[in-house]
């Protein structure tokens, strides 16, 4: 794009935009769309299923990228004679709505909400919803996505709640979910456990910090009775490492790896030293620790003996340790588990001291290790954060401030080896950025260890794109997935439908509000709490069953969109098995551990069966400066702003052709819009300009066969758009968006600056039957070409389409993408060879003509005698085309072994300077013209002055070829003529004027 033209678009509105404009208006007053989906769909249904967005805040461009895949899929499939129907939905609960209302309504925390009340904030949250839902609307529009957002279903509605909570108990009734005391992250400000995969769905959610890192020393219990013959005595310690201080109050054991080397050190050294970022403190006695972690241990100095003892961790299993703080716990003061040296396979040597530090409460791993040697469970620290009388003198403390506190008690205790500072990659919570917790809490889960094998066998019938994600990460995902833990301590979500007896423990899940009404002998009004909350049971044994207070994790309702949409299966029953599985679907590489991942869980869990087919996987989309689009940063230009000044198709082409789409991560770049709008649109336009310019000066197309062209521009061109419908096609059947929508704008090069500029003097020519195969040939590539960008650029398409079919909008049943897609236009092309390869030798030898021109300084008009190509045996159909290209009289081609190449005879005659001068003249002329805004009927009459010999020569000459070049009825030498514009033909001068001409 020039600057002036970037410097239009700033100015004024993009004709472009307002041409999508006026076709928006046109696709929603004739419904279009509506028309697409209820026409004859022969090949029936091609389903597509979308995952519903969250509604917080307005789209950005990492929202409308995966809205523009899901508009070109549908259109294409559309286009090859099936029926897409395109619903909308609305992802609405969950943590990142609750978030949102608790900062409109100046909330900090679920005390804040149960004080307001729930039912007041459940209010509060539906309105939001429904306000944000109107935001979204002008963007998906705009963008040319066609999609029904006046039906789209909302994961608040009662009957997609419904189908929820009957799959909850259908997945219970079959075993896969279970009530269990498992170590989960948990979000201490939301008050709530979340899914790793949730977390890790972002690379934002786990960030670089910088904590306090220290090692603790555990001293050695009982060494009369302990191992002497490893040489312990009663001073001595083990050291374990740990990031996390605030979790030493919850230490119950050791871990150490059964086969690794570890050394006894010894020291009778009393030493302390600061240190630039902690402290090392050392005290005489003996010191256990991996012996790979010595040279970290001692890098400070080495204050150790020489009598090192080597032992395995296996010789350090069942040592008795004192623990560091009392906890107020009768389990824990029976248990002979406790405080105790147990081996564990998850021990590594890579950072640390070999030695782990194992708090059941606040770890995956410890919490794996404690039920696996049966330490008591008990819960130590409450769901905001905050130390539980069970843990002692830390009750009452958030856990932030023991991480300060406790490390202050240990080192006036003399429990502290030595502490520095450490950077380690820490995980928040994705909606209030809080630092996030491991804890043990009672919660329901989904067994997924009963259906990974089910999982990994069906994915291998999905197609990956790209194709890399089925083996890598996708795979990996199920492969190390744990248990989905689907309790959420929340409000704003469907309820987790098991109601439990406070007397006897009894539970019933529930599946459908029939059955709820039926045993609590209550109306339901909302599945919502706290409606649901009120409906209690009665028990067998006399108590009151109530409903546990927890709602579903809302990733929940996200897999269970293909049924639940639906209300299946309480209705639509045909209606889902027929649109199950889902043809395609798409969204970006954090879905891998998302959506697509729970999709994938519920699909086999519930029906044995995969959710969809065919899956894009895109990439991550950064801002301008490739760091994470954030307002603060000001890396993106306004979504709408953009859409405004370059127009969609623009922003559509640089998605689809982008890599992006292949899985890559980019950048955002508005140079490479820009781009996209020139290569796509602005050059395709001027086409079609040129076309109508000469369809408006009384030329008429007649019927010719598309098998009998005699030119070879037209044969080829014709081939060039073939080959381009394949391409398409086969790649768009393959979902290589890339691979599909690239290719367009290399045809529209080709039929712009090849084919276009090629047969300009054919459409002046006075050859009829050359014209009309010109004018035919061209309406009918631009007719088939529009119907083969409709998917990708659906606006400019579609005026195409109406301009050169002759409907120009009138007729609201006719619409390009009401069309059918092209098929291969048959062409008896055996006589023509290989006419793509053959054209491209040719357009080599121009090129390499056109730089022999540069190397001797002689411009292109200057015409020259002859052209010798040696190794290459030249076509006469292709003569002509290298004859005027390089402007010269005669082509020879001689034989050879070598590659391809050419000379020029640069030798330049009197006869062909002359002629070189009339075709400058013919140039100044015909731009005169252009900028008096003449058209093809205009006649013109050339006026000019010179004292030069040469051009007055040339003039006399080639007279009649200049009035026939320039459309003129007179040319004629006036001196002193006023108007004239003084112009530099080679290195003579010449004033030059012209006017329009009454004559015709």
């Amino acid at each position: 794009m020039t600057n002036k033209q970037k410097n239009n678009l700033n100015k004024t509105q993009n004709p472009y935009t307002k041409m999508e404009e006026e076709i928006l208006d046109f696709w929603q007053r004739a419904e279009i769309f509506k028309k697409s989906i209820t026409k004859d769909a022969l090949k029936g249904n091609y389903i597509f299923n979308d995952g519903p967005p969250f509604i917080t805040g307005l789209p950005h461009y990492a929202t409308l990228l995966p809205s523009i895949a899901k508009d070109v899929v549908p259109r294409y499939w559309t286009m090859k004679g099936y029926r897409v129907e395109r619903i909308w939905g609305w992802d609405c609960h969950g943590l990142p709505a609750e978030n949102k209302v608790e900062e409109q309504l100046g909330l900090k925390n679920k005390k804040d909400i149960e004080e307001l009340g729930v039912d007041k904030f459940i209010d509060a949250c539906r309105t939001y919803v429904n306000k944000g839902t109107e935001q979204w609307e002008w963007y998906i529009n705009r963008i040319g996505r066609w999609v029904d957002m006046k039906n789209a279903y909302k994961t608040m509605d009662i009957k997609f709640m419904e189908s929820v909570i009957w799959s909850f108990k259908k997945l219970y009734d079959t075993s896969f979910i279970y009530e269990g005391y498992r170590t989960s992250l948990h979000c201490p400000r939301c008050a709530t456990p979340l899914s790793k995969f949730e977390i890790t769905m972002d690379a934002g959610s786990y960030r670089d910090v910088t904590d306090k890192s220290v090692i603790v020393k555990f001293k050695i219990k009982n060494s009369s009775n302990a191992k002497k013959d490893i040489g312990i005595n009663d001073n001595t310690y083990l050291l374990a490492w740990t990031t996390t201080p605030w979790t030493l109050p919850g230490n119950l054991a050791l871990a150490v790896g059964d086969e690794i080397n570890y050394f006894i050190l010894e020291t009778n050294a009393s030493f302390s030293r600061g240190l630039a970022d902690g402290e090392l403190k050392i005290t005489p006695g003996k010191y256990i620790v991996a012996s790979d972690r010595f040279e970290y241990l001692t890098k400070e100095g080495n204050y150790f003996s020489d009598n090192i003892k080597k032992i395995k961790g296996r010789d350090l299993v069942g040592l008795k340790y004192e623990p560091l703080y009392e906890l107020n716990s009768n389990e824990i003061i029976k248990s002979d588990k406790v405080y105790k040296v147990y081996a564990a396979d998850f021990i590594t040597t890579k950072d640390g001291t070999g030695i782990v530090h194992i708090a059941p409460n606040f770890g995956e791993d410890d919490f794996r290790l404690g039920e696996k040697v049966k330490l008591p469970m008990i819960d130590l620290m409450d769901e905001n954060g905050v130390y539980l009388e069970s843990s002692g003198k830390w009750s009452g403390y958030y856990f932030k401030k023991a991480n300060r506190d406790v490390l202050l008690d240990l080192e006036k205790r003399d429990i502290i080896f030595s502490s520095s500072d450490f950077m380690h990659t820490y995980p928040f919570c994705y909606r209030c950025d809080t630092p996030l917790i491991y804890k043990t809490q009672r919660a329901w889960y989904l067994d997924v260890q009963k259906i990974k094998a089910r999982m990994l066998e069906t994915n291998q019938k999905i197609n990956w794109v790209p194709e890399y994600f089925k083996e890598g990460r996708f795979k990996n995902n199920i492969e190390s997935a744990p248990d989905w833990c689907l309790s959420r301590s929340r409000y704003w979500g469907s309820p987790i439908p098991v109601w439990k007896c406070s007397d006897c423990n009894k539970i019933k899940v529930l599946g459908s509000i029939e059955e709820i009404e039926k045993l609590s002998e209550k109306k339901i009004k909302d599945l919502h709490r706290p409606d649901i909350d009120k409906h209690e049971l009665k028990c067998e044994c006399g108590g009151v069953m109530k409903r546990v207070k927890e709602v579903l994790d809302c990733w929940f309702e996200s897999g269970a969109m293909p049924f639940a949409q639906f209300h299946y299966p309480f209705e639509r029953r045909d209606d889902f098995k027929n649109m199950f599985p889902a043809d395609f679907i798409i969204e970006y590489t954090g879905q891998l551990r998302g959506w697509f991942y729970y999709l994938h869980v519920l699909s086999n869990a519930l029906f044995n069966s995969v959710s969809f087919k065919n899956v894009i996987v895109s990439g991550v989309l950064a801002g301008t400066d490739g760091r994470k689009m954030s307002k603060s940063f000001g890396n993106y230009p306004d979504p709408r702003a953009t859409l405004e000044k370059y127009g969609s198709d623009a922003l559509r082409m640089y998605f689809m052709n982008s890599s992006i789409m292949l899985g890559d991560d980019i950048s955002l770049s508005e140079i490479d819009i820009q781009d996209a709008l020139r290569k796509n649109v602005i050059i395709l336009w001027n086409v079609v300009k040129f076309y109508e310019l000469f369809m408006s000066s009384g030329n008429k197309i007649s019927t010719i066969d598309k098998n009998e062209k005699e030119n070879i521009l037209d044969v080829w061109i014709l081939i060039r758009l073939n080959q381009l419908i394949k391409e398409e096609t086969e790649n768009l059947e393959k979902y290589n968006l890339p691979g599909a929508s690239r290719p367009i704008g290399g045809f529209i090069d080709d039929l712009s600056t090849w084919y276009l500029r090629r047969s300009r003097d054919r459409f002046k020519g006075g050859d009829v039957r050359d014209k009309q195969a010109a004018l035919a040939t061209t309406k009918l590539v631009l007719t088939e070409l529009s119907k083969v960008m409709a998917p990708f650029t659906p606006f400019i398409a579609e005026q195409i389409w109406q301009k050169l079919t002759g409907n120009d909008f009138k007729n609201e049943d006719r619409s390009v993408h009401l069309e059918k897609w092209p098929k291969n236009i048959n062409l008896k092309t055996e006589r023509h060879g290989n006419i793509l390869e053959e054209m491209e030798q040719v357009r080599n030898i121009i090129e390499l003509g056109l730089s022999k021109r540069d190397e001797f300084g002689i411009k292109v008009r200057q015409p020259l005698q002859e052209l010798k190509i040696k190794n290459y045996e030249l076509k006469n159909d292709f003569k002509s085309l290298i004859l005027d290209e390089l402007n010269v009289k005669n082509i020879v081609c001689e034989k050879g072994d070598e590659d391809i190449s050419v000379e020029l005879d640069t030798n330049i005659t009197d006869e062909l300077k002359l002629e070189g001068i009339k075709r400058e003249i013919v140039r100044l002329v015909n731009a005169a013209r252009k900028g008096s805004g003449l058209n093809l009927k205009d006649r013109t009459e050339i006026f000019y002055s010179t004292d030069s010999k040469l051009i007055l020569s040339a003039i006399e000459t080639f007279r009649e070829e200049i009035l026939k070049d320039t459309l003129s009825n007179k040319i004629k030498n006036i001196e002193n003529i006023a108007g004239l514009k003084e112009v530099k033909v080679d290195d003579d001068f010449l004033k030059l004027g012209i006017k329009k001409s009454d004559l015709l």
